[in-house]
């Protein structure tokens, strides 16, 4: 909404400045006015406290969006996944934008991101880094890669970093946890966990399903090293996805079974605090789904010249193919005699230069991994999800069960296949006592729910009044470890 008297309009680089205001959810005042904008330099006449902006309820019209006008926001929410990073402001319904967690760098060697888009890069891409390494099944951050991810971050936003405040969201980190699984005597006799859990933990010493919670403390403290030092931020903070997916279901206790790109996540949360000895973690993510339907389509025979730029295009196709084609079957050897009758259900996929490729049984059978038997930490024989579920609930107090099984929220990527919370719960009812109620839920927004979660809570009062954040003075007194009182 602008005034149309130019006569009243402050002027900036030669050119007229637009009153901006936004509209509010109240009666007595519903348009509120924000300052002016310089369409010229895109420079705002006076600072904006972006906290005004958690009761928007609308824009004027579509092509006014008051956050692109803005020069420098107070906060945004960064969700860097393994696979995609969701980036907006606080206050914003849903993420302005949604990246690969990639850097590319084009023929000429510059860098670039790209969106997460069903669309076909024009550019010649001549090689790529993630910002996050796989080292022995654990998430590590590449901090050079990451600042200049967050470089082209602050770029798209048209932000400037010294002077914007960022909420991360990230895994879950617990030194016990790792130490659960290293068979540390004096943790495991000292925990809360059942008689049982305990005798198989001093027995088998397991190391390989610690995964990412080990690293993630290093990584927090990688990456604000990076905002501090290299971009001037000045207040971070971190917090815990399925915390805030929860949160933004508007519950404070459940259990939160996030499927992600590289694994399973199991938490179980209570009023607000997350369970640590209850935690569950499956090898088995997104990414596992997409290298099945890879595997397939080479052994099909697809050949194709060997470039970065072909490999990033039959990547990205295969990724799309399997988020668009493939379902979780309610019984599968049901749908392969199905399938089998008839060939109307296979699909072909354009994987690249116009390379098509048909997709039968595979469709149902490549998310099947998402479900299979992996060892569980309490119990001696393997389990699938539904099964990892029940040891998550079992292992916190059996005053909580009843809690924790009426609110089990899926999330992440990897339940956005079709017939997912269907099939699970099938398998979660198959396997629990008649008199247990629980309840399953899968939100539509369940991709970005974290983010929505974290785009909530940092606009609250609540931290800035009780000084939550952590400053830039706070980490320049206390150093990279300033941060570990982030919850």
């Amino acid at each position: 909404m602008t005034s149309d008297n130019s006569k009243s309009k402050p002027r900036h680089c030669g050119k007229i400045m637009h009153r901006l205001y936004i509209r509010k959810g109240t009666e007595k005042r519903k348009w509120i006015a924000v300052g002016y904008y310089c369409d010229e330099c895109s420079e705002m006449l006076k600072e904006y406290d972006l906290k005004k902006m958690v009761t928007i309820h609308e824009f004027p019209t579509d092509a006014f969006n008051l956050v692109d006008r803005i020069t420098n926001p107070q906060s945004l929410v960064l969700d860097p996944g393994f696979s995609l990073t969701k980036v907006g402001f606080t206050g914003e319904k849903i993420p302005r934008f949604i990246f690969d967690s990639v850097v590319y760098y084009n023929e000429s060697g510059e860098s670039f991101i790209q969106l997460a888009e069903k669309t076909e890069t024009t550019v010649k891409i001549k090689k790529k880094h993630r910002i996050f390494n796989i080292v022995e099944n654990r998430e590590e951050l590449n901090k050079d890669v990451f600042e200049i991810f967050l470089t082209h971050i602050f770029e798209k936003l048209k932000v400037k970093s010294s002077k914007t405040a960022v909420w991360v969201i990230e895994k879950y980190h617990n030194a016990n946890y790792s130490d659960f699984l290293k068979g540390r005597l004096d943790v495991i006799n000292n925990s809360s966990l059942p008689e049982k859990a305990k005798q198989h933990l001093r027995k088998e010493k397991k190391t390989e399903y610690v995964n990412g919670f080990e690293t993630a403390s290093s990584n927090r403290r990688a990456m604000a090293e990076v905002f501090f030092n290299v971009f001037k931020t000045p207040k971070v903070y971190f917090s815990v996805g399925e915390l805030l997916s929860l949160y933004a279901d508007n519950q404070v206790t459940g259990v939160v079974v996030g499927i992600g790109a590289n694994s399973t996540r199991i938490v179980p949360i209570y009023e607000g605090f997350i369970i640590s000895h209850g935690l569950s973690i499956r090898e088995r993510g997104g990414v596992d789904v997409v290298n099945q339907v890879k595997e397939f389509i080479t052994k099909v025979g697809l050949k194709t010249p060997k470039s970065y730029h072909v490999d990033y295009q039959v990547q990205k196709n295969t990724r799309l193919a399997s988020e668009e084609f493939c379902y979780i079957a309610d019984d599968v050897k049901c749908e392969m005699k199905k399938r089998k009758e008839s060939d109307k259900y296979a699909r072909s996929v354009n994987v690249v230069h116009d390379i098509h490729i048909k997709l039968d049984e595979i469709r149902y059978l490549a998310p099947e991994i998402l479900f299979e038997n992996e060892p569980l930490s309490i119990l001696n024989k393997p389990g699938d999800l539904a099964d990892a579920v029940i040891e998550s609930i079992q292992k916190c107090d059996k005053g909580l069960a009843k809690s924790l099984y009426s609110n089990i929220l899926l999330v992440g990527g990897g339940t956005l296949y079709e017939g997912f919370s269907k099939r699970f719960y099938q398998d979660l009812k198959s396997k629990i006592p008649d008199n247990i109620v629980f309840n399953a839920t899968a939100k539509p927004d369940r991709l970005i729910s974290a983010w929505i979660g974290g785009s909530i809570l940092s606009g609250m009062k609540l931290f800035e009044e009780r000084k939550f954040w952590v400053s830039k003075a706070e980490y320049e007194d206390k150093g990279s470890s300033a941060v570990d009182r982030c919850i």
